[in-house]
């Protein structure tokens, strides 16, 4: 089966990105009004970029991965300028070695992940991070579905479903995960990095008491600072 990752441009120049097994099907819903969301507001709309992916969560990646881009690198994807793709690629992961990235994380975000990795214990605690961009605002609790949680994770298929199928209708998008280190630091162990998609998305991991941030780059893990918000 073949799985596409789309642009989409809305009539108020805003872009949409998502992926489908069915871009025809999906483009059509999308102009109709079919689907709730960002784009049932702005239509029309247009297709300006698609890409074929052998598997769904190659598909899904992709689509995390535009989505944090900014709206020159888009567009530089959108027309195909591949030396201004790669340079706008390279200065963005400059700048933000060079200045840091500074998540908003919610204060009811932080306590639900605290909290959980408290109830779990000593097993695996994890769970989903929504909100948009590097704003967390919500952290979903799921169930531990692997098959040694006392050391390792893997978040319930069905929430990511459910999260993934709540954002397409409107709701708030899957910006990462997070889950519990029961007796170790809050830092990716050679475990998640064995895991890890390198799909750009922050991982929460909660330790002795601490909740620390890390963005799943191409090749590392990169730690984040955090900034608190009620909201």
């Amino acid at each position: 089966m073949v799985f596409y990752a789309y642009m989409l441009v809305c009539s108020d120049g805003s872009y949409y990105t998502g992926h489908t097994e069915n871009l025809e099907q999906r483009v059509a819903e999308h102009q109709s009004g079919l689907i709730r969301g960002h784009t049932w507001s702005r239509r029309p709309v247009r297709l300006v970029w698609s890409q074929e992916f052998g598997e769904r969560y190659e598909a899904l990646s992709a689509e995390r991965q535009i989505k944090a881009w900014s709206r020159a690198k888009k567009e530089a994807l959108i027309d195909r300028r591949w030396d201004e793709f790669s340079w706008l690629s390279r200065s963005r992961s400059a700048l933000r070695q060079a200045q840091g990235e500074d998540v908003l994380v919610s204060n009811h975000a932080l306590e639900t992940i605290r909290a959980a990795a408290r109830a779990a214990h000593p097993r695996e605690a994890c769970g989903i991070l929504l909100g948009e961009g590097a704003r967390i605002a919500d952290a979903r609790e799921t169930a531990n579905v692997h098959a040694t949680p006392f050391t390792c994770f893997e978040i319930d298929p069905q929430a990511l479903i459910d999260a993934h199928r709540a954002a397409r209708e409107g709701g708030p998008e899957i910006v990462g995960y997070f889950h519990s280190h029961p007796h170790g630091p809050p830092e990716p162990s050679e475990t998640d990095r064995a895991m890890a998609a390198h799909d750009g998305m922050i991982w929460a991991i909660a330790a002795q008491g601490e909740v620390r941030l890390w963005r799943d780059e191409a090749s590392c893990f990169r730690a984040l600072s955090y900034r608190l918000s009620d909201r």
